[in-house]
Parts: C-alpha cells; structure tokens; sequence
C-alpha cells in the first residue's frame, strides 16, 4: 500500500508539469499582453513593432530554437528538462518517421535521428498569430516615423519562420500547407522593407502545389514565376505546362513547352513534357521533330541539341537512330560527355530488354541468339563509356561509368585477363571515390 502511495504521488506531481505552460510560453504570453496594451495606450509604429515581434515570438515558443535538419545531439540539448510523453514509429506519405511526443508539440525524427518537421499542439494562445504579427507589422508601416532598421529584421524573422513552416509541412506531405506558406514568405519578402524577390519560395509554393494535386493554383504561381525576370528556366515552363495538362488543356501545355524549348532547348524536363504530350495526344512525333530540327538550324555547331534529338529517339525506343545521333554530337564537340555517355547507356538499354526477352524464352536455341545479341550490346557499350570516363573531370559521371563498366567487365571476365584487370581498374575507381566522400 505504501508502495502504491508513492506511485501515486509522483503521477500526481507529473501530470502538472504536462499540463503547464513551459517558462518560454508563459513568458512569449506575457510580452503579448504587455505589448497589447502599449499599443493601445501610445498606438505609434514604434509600439506596433513590438506588438508583431510578440505575436512572432508567441507562436515560436513552444519550438523555441528548433530547426529542421538540426542534429540528435542538438536536438538534445534544445529539449533538456522538457517532458516527453512517448514517441512512436509514424508512416508519412510514404516516409518512415520517429515521433516525440510533448504537451505542446510532436516532432517528427529522420531515421538518423535529424529533426525533419515538427508540429504545434498548444499554441499559446487561440489567435492567428503569424497573421496577427503580419497585420501589425503592417499597421506600423502606415506611420510616416517607422523606423525601417528596427522593422526590417523583424520582418526577415517572419518570413523565415513561413519558410520553416513550409519546410515541415513540405517534409510530411501537407503540400497545400506547404505553398500556402512559402508563398507568404514570398509576398513578405518582396514588401518593404525587404524589397527581395525570394524565387525559390514562389518556385516551391508552385511545386507544392502540383503535388499537392492543384494544377489551377500552380498555374497561377509558375506564370507568376514567368513574368519575373530572369527567373523562368526551363523547369518552370515544364511545370507550368504540365500544371496546365493536368486541367485538360493540352493546346496550352503544348504552347508553353513550344516557347520553353525555344528558349531552353537542352533542358530535359521539357524536352520529357513534350514527348509525353505528343505520345498521349497521339500527336505526328514528327511535329516535334521539326521544333527540334528548328532549334538546329539555328545553332547548327550546339552539339547538345543533336543529343536532344538522341533523347527524342531513345525515349520512343529507336536505339540505332538515338545511337547515330549520339555519335553526330560526339563528332560536333567531342568533349560533350553526355554524348559518348548516352550512347553507352543506349547499348546498356537495349541489353536489358534482350535479357528480358531471353529470360522468357523456353526454346533454347532462340535464347541463345538473344543471348549472344545481349552480350554484343554490352561489348559495344564499352567504347563509349570509357570515352566518356577520359573526357570528363567530373567525379559523379566518372563513377556512373564506372559502375556501367565494372558491370560489363565482370559478366566477361573469365573470356580475357584484360577484361577482369578492367573489372578491377573500375572498383577500385569507384571504391576510392567513394571511401573519400
């Protein structure tokens, strides 16, 4: 009985604690209320500021100095003597995360232990309080007298703190959440004081709001995104045109990506909308053919645009076409890696649909032609990869051969000591590079 008695009278000191305000929340509501009534005693702009930077600090107390990517051992130190109620494993949109669960929010851990988002459960108090420091942010801007320097940091501090909530809302699949407030962080930024044109908030408002299936409101970011200069890139123009597709109209997706090539021919993302949308119209593929040939009539020594044509070929299955082209674009620039690269990846592909082949094939004399056609595919890919690998300074494309190569080298191995002394020429390329990352 005394045992139990003592239980008892721990919980019982427990569940207060729970249930209290945290010291940063108790005192982020007292500034409030101070700052409430200077404001309604001086109302001046000087007051108003101090208003907003209370009502930020309010909805920031709870995750008081949390920051998403912020480390386990920081994470820590950050939460020293606040209570946990448990944590549990939690399934996201398709996302494995650790839960902690506290009084006033959830936080939500990477598999490294890595704060990936967070969550807010007790607000300090019922209002909007991000909305609240906006509008009296902006009541302060109506006084002829504000003081630009004690306004300006403040407003910065409210944009990031939209930024972070997008982040987290991002980071849990909440996409409309998400470029609700990278768009506010935007529209802040671009105000004054700041007078900044944040691109990637209103380029990941727009993204946020294609995955989060909401073409009409991502059509009205991206074309915003169009009429800033020296934004729009060809990412855009793929977005925007396929935001468009998603609503059915197809007539304007294709104008979009017409005008997106002209200006950002190689950009694979468009080139990729344009295929899509030509195959799944059921659109002449000659028509895109001519935009291309277009473009090369213009630039006929841009070696890149040769490669895009490849791509054209490559993505509707015509590998010796897409071949001949990677090989025109060697012969145009023959330091343009991507086109040895692509032509090694052709032969590679095309291996891998003879082998699919061969592996559904009972009758063995037919498996062997096959077979004896995939091993002359891998052979031919050789040529170009290890072209690719000596032209290029660049590590990650080096080891994309590589590992395209050590591949090929240990299937042949026992036919030649060249091909096993290759084999180990490229693990042990690909094993250096990446013990030094």
């Amino acid at each position: 009985m005394k045992r139990f008695f003592i239980t008892l009278a721990v919980a019982l000191m427990i569940v207060p604690m729970v249930n209290a305000q945290s010291k940063d929340a108790a005192k982020a509501l007292k500034d409030l209320n101070k700052a409430k009534e200077a404001v309604s005693k001086k109302n001046d702009a000087s007051s108003w500021i101090k208003l907003g930077t209370a009502y930020l600090y309010a909805f920031e107390a709870p995750v008081n100095g949390l920051a998403t990517g912020m480390d386990p051992v920081s994470l820590q130190v950050l939460t020293k003597g606040q209570i946990k109620l448990g944590s549990e494993q939690r399934e996201i949109n398709g996302k494995q995360f650790i839960v902690d669960k506290y009084s006033d929010k959830e936080l939500y851990l990477a598999s490294n232990g890595s704060l990936s988002a967070y969550k807010i459960l007790r607000p300090v108090t019922q209002e909007d309080e991000l909305a609240k420091s906006l509008e009296a942010f902006e009541k302060a801007k109506s006084f002829a007298n504000v003081s630009v320097k004690d306004l300006l940091p403040v407003m910065q501090s409210l944009a990031r703190r939209h930024w972070t909530n997008a982040i987290c809302a991002y980071n849990l699949g909440e996409f409309k959440e998400a470029s609700n407030s990278f768009f506010k962080c935007f529209e802040i930024t671009k105000s004054e004081p700041i007078n900044e044109i944040d691109t990637n908030a209103i380029i990941y408002a727009g993204i946020s709001s294609v995955l989060g299936k909401d073409p009409s409101r991502a059509i009205e970011l991206f074309e915003q995104c169009r009429a800033i200069p020296g934004v729009a890139d060809g990412d855009i123009y793929a977005n925007l045109a396929d935001s468009y597709k998603m609503t059915g109209d197809t007539a304007k997706c294709k104008s979009i990506l017409a005008e997106g090539f002209e200006k950002f021919p190689t950009n694979q993302g468009i080139l990729v909308s344009l295929i899509n949308v030509y195959l799944d119209t059921n659109d002449d593929p000659q028509k895109l053919i001519e935009v291309i040939h277009k473009a090369q009539e213009n630039e006929p020594t841009n070696a890149s645009l040769v490669y895009v044509e490849g791509n054209l070929y490559r993505n509707m299955k015509d590998f010796d076409k897409a071949i001949g082209l990677y090989r025109k674009a060697a012969e145009i620039d023959p330091t343009y890696v991507y086109a040895p690269f692509n032509e090694g990846d052709a032969y590679y592909s095309m291996a891998l649909d003879l082998q699919e082949q061969a592996n559904a094939e009972a009758d063995d004399a037919k498996w062997t032609v096959l077979n004896n056609q995939l091993n002359d595919c891998l052979k031919k890919a050789i040529e170009p990869f290890e072209r690719a690998f000596s032209i290029t300074e660049d590590v990650e494309i080096k080891k994309g051969c590589a590992e395209y190569l050590k591949q090929i080298f240990f299937r042949f191995r026992d036919e030649d000591p060249s091909y096993m002394a290759n084999y180990e020429k490229y693990k042990k390329f690909i094993d250096d590079n990446t013990a030094a990352e």
